[in-house]
């Protein structure tokens, strides 16, 4: 894809379903992702807006929980969406739907974005006897989603990405410490923390206790 389409493209993200602008997203006939994807791979340009008015809503809530607050999420959405088309034709369905992949583009886009704006730091923590998580944390979600959200983003950054892979994404500590570049057991430290720290927030806030 040419720069300049890429751009049109990636700022569409500003117009998503719901803004003054979101008419021109009813431009694509239902399509299977199959066809959805082979679309895109033509460079057809109703349906790369179609992939980002399915799945950019999906993607944006990602990057807000991997996002601290003095960062756009908007802005790593975009990076994310220039990576998805960049890559596309690296997808491989054989592994599984869409959405999997481009959500670890998400995250990945992420942390990259996060480590080029202060210099990558987690104390090194000793081991605590933390039990492994083996899948994504049954996290309620009522309508006070969005206060959970604002208490996610305010976590020290190393607790933050280490809750997000572990407790929500249900990646393992081990996984977690190859992606984050630090000890397993650091990892669970964070997690750990991070859970008591969001404990504390929400009891304050009379939500509910994690």
């Amino acid at each position: 894809m040419d720069p300049s389409g890429l751009l049109e493209i990636t700022e569409s993200i500003n117009k998503l379903p719901g803004s003054p602008a979101a008419g021109q997203f009813i431009l694509c006939r239902r399509m299977t992702e199959n066809e959805l994807l082979q679309a895109c791979l033509r460079e057809e340009r109703t349906a790369q807006y179609e992939l980002v008015r399915q799945f950019g809503p999906r993607l944006l809530t990602v990057c807000r929980r991997y996002a601290p607050v003095r960062l756009d999420p908007e802005d790593i959405l975009q990076d994310t969406f220039v990576r998805i088309f960049s890559c596309l034709d690296q997808y491989d369905q054989k592994k599984g739907h869409l959405w999997p992949w481009m959500k670890t583009i998400a995250i990945r886009e992420s942390l990259k974005k996060h480590r080029l704006t202060r210099k990558w730091f987690l104390q090194s923590q000793p081991m605590d006897n933390h039990p492994e998580a083996g899948g994504p944390e049954q996290i309620p979600m009522p309508e006070e989603a969005e206060l959970i959200l604002a208490f996610i983003r305010q976590l020290p950054d190393g607790y933050r990405e280490v809750f997000n892979l572990v407790a929500i994404e249900g990646y393992t500590h081990d996984e977690c410490a190859s992606l984050l570049g630090i000890a397993p057991g650091t990892s669970r430290s964070c997690l750990s923390r991070a859970r008591q720290m969001l404990q504390h927030q929400l009891v304050r806030q009379n939500v509910y206790d994690l």
